[in-house]
């Protein structure tokens, strides 16, 4: 039986509009579980963020307390997470860096029958050798020496052998932009001819009202010469200056305080040959005794953007991984330390034996990424040039709420430029700086934690791409357009190894095409004179530098093991 067309267009009318009713509550639901799921979400990162942040962990300065407890924070939600802890100390992989270096207790100096007080009438330099002194003193004048200009402070000394040289830390015009004798009123050149005409040790005054006199703060940039250097103010200076020879007494002693500080590794074990690594840094600058932007007295920098961001961000990333079970890759999240001394921590951790870096697809980074401004949602990521399939990914799945800063390099001021110099893929996501940036004030009520979540979904979209993709490919690129790159008239194309300590300037990595690379420079050699100028840290390495113009040729000269070699480098 047929039913007439009227009643059969009347059903049909009712079975869309009871389809249009479902899939209009499916997406109302579905719309709510959403806005649940990303209520729940902000919940979370809104609480790692207030914990790490908190006056409790004290800034988390690597090598504190304070650094130790965030370690142990993530090492906690690594377990909640049933990540697998692959370092020797469970989730934590220890290292050491030098976090100071201060005078100790034996230091002294007796001038004559005058016995000095260290920090008011003395210091050893950053310089000095750690050593004793009994030497009779003649004074130099400037301790210059300059036959270009021809202009000798050692020409009238007849008795040198065996003194103790003294001499001003400024030149015959003064120190400024102008003076002729730029090229040498520099205090570690001064030390380096005094020991080339025999001196024992070097005592600095300061007779010049306007010349800045050294102070007593010691940097661990700066290597030790071979002989005890000091400056000397007050009586003892005027009475060094007007006697031709002095007897001079003392103990010059340098330490080292030496801590450890804690990586953070979870494992997320597929059992597959490639990993990925998501990582960020949880160290900050403690009460602001390095590398602050506070003007005033110490202070706890909470550093709830730069960047309890970042690790809040990881730890939601691992959740979400073990969630959407992601099983093509195996997935390593690493909480660094130490980033703000100078990327120590990643560094550690791509040079240690722990983890084979050649197995490594790609590394994601995040640093500071809790501050994306409502007005202007530009989200800065790095590294874009380092895999041929980054930049249309990115394009690809960018929330219309973003606007994207890509860059191409992989080398940059955080821990993603570790992994970039072992020739692997980088990602740094960096949601820009603020007003409140290594500044007591950057607390976890500044926040944009709406702006996290959509960061959040962005990520997640991207990871959950590439883990359906074969291993991404590696491309060097061309660092020197990284804007955060140093800028010197010349370059010689290489990176530093800011951890070490020795003599010279070690080389972390190569810039292909630039001076370095094209004379045969090699990752691990360590520059020791460029030109006639020698280098003896990473501060005579950049004002040897600064001394080359574009299209100069010289000699370099490195060690490289056992062997000294030179090599003709043109800038």
């Amino acid at each position: 039986m047929k039913l007439p067309i009227a009643i059969m267009n009347y059903k049909m009318l009712k079975i869309k509009q009871l389809l249009f009713l479902f899939l209009s509550l499916c997406l109302v639901f579905s719309t709510s579980i959403q806005a649940q799921d990303n209520a729940e979400l902000e919940d979370r990162l809104k609480s790692h963020i207030e914990v790490l942040s908190s006056d409790a962990y004290e800034g988390r300065e690597a090598g504190t307390p304070g650094e130790k407890k965030s370690a142990e924070y993530i090492s906690l939600q690594f377990e909640k997470l049933n990540l697998q802890a692959i370092a020797k100390l469970g989730f934590l992989q220890s290292f050491t860096f030098t976090y100071d270096r201060y005078f100790s207790e034996s230091n002294k100096l007796l001038v004559g029958s005058m016995n000095l007080k260290i920090k008011e009438d003395y210091f050893p330099l950053s310089y000095s050798a750690n050593s004793s002194i009994d030497h009779e003193t003649v004074f130099v004048g400037f301790g210059i020496h300059a036959p270009d200009l021809k202009h000798n402070d050692y020409a009238n000394s007849i008795d040198l052998k065996d003194k103790l040289f003294v001499m001003e830390v400024g030149s015959p015009d003064g120190v400024h932009p102008h003076s002729k004798f730029i090229e040498h009123y520099d205090l570690r050149k001064k030390i380096e001819t005094a020991i080339s005409f025999g001196a024992k040790g070097v005592v600095f005054v300061n007779s010049d009202e306007n010349t800045e006199s050294p102070k007593a703060d010691l940097s661990k940039n700066v290597s030790q010469s071979s002989i005890p250097v000091v400056f000397v103010q007050g009586l003892a200076a005027n009475f060094l200056k007007e006697k031709s020879s002095v007897k001079v007494l003392g103990v010059t002693e340098i330490k080292k305080d030496v801590r450890s500080a804690y990586n953070v590794l979870g494992y997320y074990n597929n059992s597959k040959d490639k990993t990925v690594v998501i990582g960020a840094h949880h160290d900050h600058l403690g009460y602001g005794r390095e590398g602050s932007l506070h003007a005033g007295a110490p202070e706890i920098h909470n550093g709830a953007d730069d960047n309890a961001s970042g690790i809040a961000m990881m730890i939601e990333l691992a959740r979400m991984i073990q969630v959407e079970k992601l099983d093509d890759y195996n997935y390593l999240f690493v909480g660094f330390s130490a980033e703000e001394k100078g990327l120590l921590g990643s560094k550690h951790f791509v040079d240690a034996p722990d983890f084979p870096v050649e197995s490594i697809n790609y590394m994601i980074n995040m640093d500071m990424v809790g501050r994306l401004k409502v007005a202007d949602p530009a989200l800065v990521i790095n590294g874009v040039g380092t895999s041929p399939v980054f930049s249309d990914l990115l394009d690809e799945k960018k929330p219309d709420s973003f606007k994207l800063k890509t860059t191409e390099s992989g080398v940059g001021p955080s821990d993603h430029t570790s992994f970039y110099l072992k020739d692997i893929p980088v990602l740094h996501f960096f949601t820009g700086t603020h007003e409140d940036y290594h500044k007591p004030s950057d607390d976890a009520h500044l926040i944009n934690y709406d702006g996290m979540v959509d960061l959040y979904h962005y990520l997640a979209d991207i990871i959950q791409t590439l883990d359906d993709q074969e291993a991404v490919g590696f491309n060097k690129t061309d660092d020197a357009k990284n804007e955060n790159a140093p800028r010197f008239t010349v370059t010689l194309g290489v990176i530093p190894d800011y951890t070490f300590e020795e003599e010279g300037m070690r080389i972390d990595g190569i810039r292909d095409g630039k001076p370095a690379s094209i004379s045969g420079l090699e990752a691990g050699d360590v520059v020791v004179q460029l030109g006639d100028i020698k280098v003896y840290d990473m501060m005579s390495y950049m004002k040897a530098l600064s001394k080359f113009k574009k299209g100069e040729k010289t000699m370099v000269k490195v060690k490289r093991g056992e062997d000294l070699i030179e090599s003709p480098v043109q800038f």
